[in-house]
């Protein structure tokens, strides 16, 4: 008697795993905020600024007013 097999889902999960690895949600998430992070330093060095970094650097209160 022949043994069972799953058949074509093999058959996708090996093409599948022919690809290699594939960027998960978290690594997209980390390159986009890596992305955001270098335009917004790349924007503030063009007006003479920096960007906030400090949760306290970011509200009016770390600001002094």
């Amino acid at each position: 008697m022949p043994r069972p097999n799953a058949g074509i889902i093999d058959d996708i999960e090996r093409e599948d795993n022919k690809k290699g690895f594939e960027p998960d949600d978290l690594t997209a998430f980390h390159q986009l905020v890596r992305h955001l992070t270098a335009d917004g330093d790349r924007r503030a060095a063009l007006t003479g600024r920096r960007a906030r970094r400090k949760l306290a650097e970011m509200t009016l209160i770390g600001q002094g007013r």
